[in-house]
């Protein structure tokens, strides 16, 4: 070191200069290699060849490992920067990566990567917090906007819909359910003489904001969702109660579809007390819960029901499983001739859980806030 040739400084001085130089440096590389590190990404491609679909795994890999870091990183804005990063600058900053369990066929590749991250591309890629804007103080505190939401059940009869009429069913289930399940937070509308002016069974489903405006401020919500429900008695494998979720806000309108499949110890209305209580709860947790706050370590819950027919089959499904990086822990909850049912604890997104139980073998379907697995 240069210190060697400066014998006028002291031994003290010389060790204090130098852990001063250890302190200011960046990051140590035992650090930076595990926080900027991410574990088990599975992968899993198809391809013209061998190569082809390494290839593509490989690109594939990248992206959901960079996915997950930016989401253990910064929560609050991953999505901006996931929305704004080109492939290219996720290539750029790899440091490099190791292979495990790894598999190809004539056109096929899979494995299990270990990614490490530059410190210095990825600080980079994450902007500065903004600084907060400075108010006068005279300036008075802006009101929040309201966490409540109004929901109008359509309940549609071989094409006829019903909203205010007493043999609404859906309707009278909701009131039920908004009281037990809704957190205080969803309002379901009495059907007085103001709300039928506004909105009736004739035009609900071709409602928006601003046909409904009047219903916003005088029920004091900041968003209006319409659940239209219908009966289908011939999906597959069971019936199913199919509710569209017409989600009407200030400027734009939002649809999704949510759906229910019977049980075989329910009818037609506990299936629908199920689904009503089910989705009241989860418009409360989007009112409590900003989405934007994801934490990948963060772990989450959800049930399952796969068609094993064994303890021996179901023993061999949990241990492939539990080789995932996400998937840190599967519970059985009861196992029968026909089905078994589980509850899986997982880090990530669903839609990480998603690709996750797809390449372990399984096809996915949703059933409310649970999972329908069969084995391929």
């Amino acid at each position: 070191m240069i210190f060697l040739n400066l014998p006028h400084y002291s031994p003290k001085i010389l060790l204090c200069a130098s852990l001063l130089l250890l302190v200011c440096g960046l990051i140590s590389p035992a650090s930076a290699a595990s926080e900027y590190g991410v574990d088990n990404v599975v992968v899993d491609a198809q391809g013209k060849d061998a190569s082809d679909a390494r290839a593509k795994a490989m690109t594939v890999g990248e992206k959901d490992a960079f996915s997950q870091l930016i989401l253990r990183l910064t929560p609050s804005g991953a999505t901006q920067i996931l929305k704004q990063v080109t492939p290219a600058q996720v290539s750029a900053a790899v440091h490099g990566f190791t292979v495990t369990d790894e598999k190809m066929t004539a056109d096929h590749y899979h494995a299990t990567l270990n990614y490490t991250f530059d410190p210095r591309q990825i600080q980079a890629l994450i902007p500065a917090p903004a600084a907060p804007p400075q108010m006068a103080s005279s300036s008075p505190v802006p009101a929040l906007a309201s966490k409540a939401v109004l929901v109008l059940p359509v309940y549609n009869d071989n094409g006829a819909a019903m909203l205010w009429q007493d043999e609404n069913k859906w309707r009278n289930l909701w009131y039920e359910a908004a009281l037990e399940s809704g957190g205080g937070l969803v309002v379901v509308p009495q059907g007085d003489i103001n709300d039928r002016i506004d909105v009736d069974d004739t035009n609900v489903n071709a409602a928006t904001p601003d046909t409904l405006k009047r219903m916003y401020g005088r029920y004091g919500v900041s968003q209006i969702i319409v659940l239209s429900a219908s009966y289908n008695q011939k999906a597959d494998p069971k019936p199913t109660l199919e509710v569209i979720v017409k989600k009407l806000l200030p400027g734009k309108i939002e649809t999704s579809q949510m759906n229910y499949t019977i049980h075989s110890t329910e009818n037609l209305d506990t299936l629908m007390s199920r689904a009503s209580n089910d989705i009241a709860h989860t418009f409360y947790k989007l009112q409590t819960i900003d989405p934007n706050k994801i934490e990948y370590d963060r772990l989450k819950e959800i049930n399952a029901r796969v068609n094993t027919t064994n303890i021996k089959e179901w023993e061999e499904l949990r241990k492939r499983l539990l080789a995932r990086g996400n998937i840190v822990g599967v519970r059985l909850n009861s196992i029968s001739y026909f089905e078994t049912t589980m509850t899986i604890t997982y880090k990530g997104t669903a839609d990480m859980l998603g690709k996750t139980l797809v390449v372990s073998g399984l096809r996915v379907m949703q059933d409310g806030d649970s999972l329908v697995l069969a084995i391929k």
